[in-house]
C-alpha cells in the first residue's frame, strides 16, 4: 500500500519520520527475571578517542536485558574504524565482565576482562563481540552479543538509482512535450506531440500497474507547460492566452478570460498574470481585484508554486522561485502570495534561473556533539536555465521557507550520471516499504521518495523519463 500526500503537507507528514542504518528494534519490555539480576548491564559506552571520531562517548547504546544484545540504534558514519575501541561498561555487581572478539593478526580469539583491563581495546570491526558477566558471587552468568554499528552507505546523501529512471506513460510513441501536477491527490501527467495529447494519471508513480493512460482532447493551440491545478479543477492557456479549465483532464472548456501566464494554484484559486496595454496584471481566476504587478516580479518561467502555512502568518503562503521579468531578465528569488498581493521574499536568492524545479522535503542535520539525529524541514531548487539558455543541475537549499538561499552541501547534489533539465516538476510520495524479515514492532514504514518528471534537456528535448530520489536515512528501518 502506498499512502501519499500532497507537497504542500510534507512538513508535518516528514516530520514523523526518524531513521538510521543498521539498525536493531528490540522485542516488546519484559520484567528482568530474579536469574538475571546480579549479571544486569546498567550502561554501556565507547571512551573518547579523537583519532576515531570526536565525542564517541556521547553515542547513545541501547541494552536489551531481556535479548541480551546491546548495540547502537544511530550507527556511526561510514568508514569509523572500529577495531580498537575503549569501552566503560557498567553493572549492578559483577565479578567478571569478559569481552571475546577475534584479533585479526592472530586469527584466534581474545578475551579481556574489562573490569581488571579498562584500558584495553576492543576489536568490533568483525561483527558482534561476545561478552560475559559473571555476577559477583559467581553464581550466575549471563551472555550479551555486543555490536557497535558503522554506517555502510553515506546515510545523508540524497541518492538518484541510476537505473530507477523510466517512460513517462503516455499513448504516444515519441511525445515532444509534458507537464505533471498534482491535482486530487494524484499526479496528473500531460504529454503532447502536435496536436495528439495523452493523460496518465497514478497516486504511486513507480508501480506501472496502478497508472491510468488515456487519449486527451486539449484545446487548439493549448500551452502544455502551462497546466497548473487548483484544489477542484485544472487549467491551462491556449497560444491567445484564453483561459481553459477542466474537471478530469480529458475535457477542456474556455472560461471566457485571458491570462499570459499562470502561476498556479491557491486553494481553489487560479494565480496568474496578464499583459495590457498599460503593463502587466496581477489577475486570478475566479476574478479577484486586478493589481498592477511590481516590475521585478517574474511573469515567466516561474517553478512550481509551493503552499505552506507559518507561524508568521494568518493566512496560507504559496511561493515561487526564479523566473523571467517583463524586460527579459532572469531572477534567482522567491515570490510570495499572501491572499491578496505579491512580494519579494528572498533576501539572499540563488543565481538566475527560469524553470526551475522547486519542492519540500526534509533534511537531516547531526549534532556531533551528542550523536543526534534531528530532522529540518526545507525547500530544495534544482535545474532551470540562465539567461543564455545553459542549464544548471546546481542543487540550493533554504531552511527558512526561502528568505535565504544557498548552495546545497556535496551530499545533496545532482550525479554525474543524471542528465541536467529544465522546466520539471518535481513530487513527493510516501511509499510503504516491508521490512526484509520482520523485527516487532517494525514491520513497515513510509518512505518519502521524490520523483522528478520529465523537464527537457540542453537542445530542447523532452526527458522521456520519471526519476527517483531519496535521502538514503530514509530508507533504513526507523527506530519507534
Amino acid at each position: 500500500m502506498t499512502r501519499k500526500s500532497p507537497i504542500y503537507l510534507l512538513t508535518a507528514l516528514f516530520a514523523t519520520i526518524a531513521a538510521a542504518s543498521c539498525n536493531e528494534k528490540s522485542d516488546d519490555p519484559v520484567t528482568v527475571t530474579e536469574k538475571y539480576a546480579n549479571t544486569a548491564v546498567t550502561s554501556f559506552s565507547l571512551q573518547n578517542d579523537d583519532s576515531v571520531a570526536e565525542h564517541l562517548d556521547s553515542v547513545f547504546f541501547s541494552i536489551d536485558l531481556i535479548g541480551a544484545r546491546i548495540f547502537n540504534a544511530d550507527s556511526l558514519p561510514v568508514g569509523t574504524d572500529v577495531s580498537r575501541l575503549l569501552v566503560k561498561v557498567g553493572t549492578s555487581s559483577a565479578k567478571s565482565c569478559d569481552l571475546t572478539f577475534r584479533d585479526p593478526s592472530t586469527d584466534r580469539d581474545t578475551t579481556i576482562n574489562i573490569i581488571e583491563n579498562p584500558n584495553d581495546s576492543i576489536n568490533f570491526a568483525n561483527g558482534p563481540v561476545k561478552m560475559v558477566v559473571t555476577s559477583y558471587d559467581g553464581s550466575a552468568q549471563r551472555t550479551y552479543e555486543v555490536k557497535v554499528n558503522v554506517h555502510k552507505t553515506a546515510p545523508d546523501t540524497l541518492k538518484w538509482d541510476n537505473f530507477d529512471g523510466r517512460a513517462i506513460p503516455s499513448t504516444l510513441t515519441s511525445p515532444k512535450v509534458q507537464k505533471t501536477v498534482m491535482y486530487l491527490n494524484e499526479a496528473y501527467t500531460f504529454t503532447a506531440d502536435g496536436d495528439a495529447a495523452s493523460l496518465a494519471r497514478t497516486a504511486t508513480p513507480f508501480d506501472d500497474a496502478t497508472w491510468t493512460v488515456s487519449t486527451a482532447t486539449l484545446p487548439q493551440g493549448a500551452d502544455i507547460n502551462s497546466i497548473e491545478a487548483t484544489s477542484d479543477a485544472l487549467y491551462l492557456i491556449d497560444r491567445d492566452g484564453n483561459l481553459h479549465t477542466s474537471s478530469d483532464g480529458l475535457v477542456w472548456s474556455s472560461v471566457g478570460v485571458k491570462m499570459n501566464h499562470i502561476y498556479g494554484g491557491y486553494g481553489s484559486t487560479l494565480l496568474g498574470a496578464r499583459h495590457d496595454s498599460d503593463g502587466w496584471k496581477q489577475v486570478t481566476y475566479p476574478a479577484t481585484t486586478e493589481k498592477t504587478l511590481p516590475a521585478s516580479c517574474p511573469v515567466g518561467g516561474t517553478s512550481q508554486l509551493i503552499s505552506y502555512t507559518s507561524k508568521w502568518s494568518s493566512s496560507p503562503m504559496a511561493i515561487t522561485l526564479g523566473g523571467r521579468k517583463a524586460d527579459g531578465s532572469v531572477c534567482g528569488d522567491a515570490w510570495v502570495y499572501d491572499g491578496d498581493n505579491w512580494t519579494q521574499l528572498s533576501t539572499k536568492g540563488t543565481d538566475g534561473y527560469s524553470d526551475v524545479t522547486l519542492f519540500p522535503y526534509m533534511t537531516i542535520r547531526t549534532n556531533d556533539n551528542y550523536w543526534r539525529v534531528s530532522e529540518r524541514s526545507a525547500l530544495l531548487a534544482m535545474g532551470g536555465r540562465t539567461a543564455s539558455g545553459a542549464i544548471s543541475k546546481t542543487v540550493y537549499i533554504s531552511f527558512d521557507f526561502g528568505i535565504t538561499w544557498e548552495i546545497a552541501e556535496s551530499y545533496l547534489q545532482l550525479p554525474l550520471h543524471m542528465t541536467a533539465f529544465a522546466g520539471a516538476q518535481a513530487l513527493v510520495f510516501d511509499t510503504t516499504l516491508p521490512v526484509s524479515r520482520v523485527t516487532k514492532p517494525i514491520e513497515e514504514w513510509e518512505c518519502p521518495y521524490i520523483y522528478i518528471f520529465g523537464g527537457y534537456n540542453t537542445s530542447g528535448s523532452l526527458i522521456n523519463e520519471i526519476r527517483r530520489g531519496v535521502i538514503n536515512r530514509f530508507s533504513f528501518k526507523p527506530i519507534y
